[in-house]
């Protein structure tokens, strides 16, 4: 995980990590999944986290673990894709998610820097 981390942020360092047209999609998931965590449908949240995401809450439920975690609200402000890897910031969060066969799905949310590199995570981990 703390690979993929650093190759993420070498990737954002370089500036080159995708264009425009692609970031749609990963802004309109993290915005469901921080609309649905502000409006108390943790269902609707939990079915946007990638599988590793949802089953840290084992043998509790995933909206129990979601009702308990600290994601601050707001909206998708950047967003930054490498290859099948993104990151989203709010004003108060990082979020990130990993693409799919189905789509992006959530796999870390709540996330602060805890170095240069590594970051914590409420929910998942990047």
């Amino acid at each position: 995980m703390i690979v993929k981390t650093l190759a993420f942020g070498l990737c954002l360092l370089l500036g080159g990590c995708t264009g425009a047209s692609g970031q749609e999609p990963v802004k309109e998931t993290a915005g469901r999944f921080l609309g649905a965590l502000a409006s108390g449908d943790h269902r609707s949240a939990c079915a946007l986290l990638a599988p590793r995401a949802r089953e840290s809450w084992a043998p509790d439920s995933c909206e129990r673990g979601l009702s308990g975690a600290n994601v601050p609200d707001g909206t998708p402000e950047t967003v930054s894709i490498w290859s099948e890897e993104a990151q989203v910031k709010t004003a108060r969060d990082t979020l990130f998610l990993h693409e799919s066969s189905t789509g992006w799905l959530i796999t870390g949310a709540g996330c602060r820097h805890r170095n240069e590199q590594v970051y914590d995570c409420a929910v998942g981990g990047p």
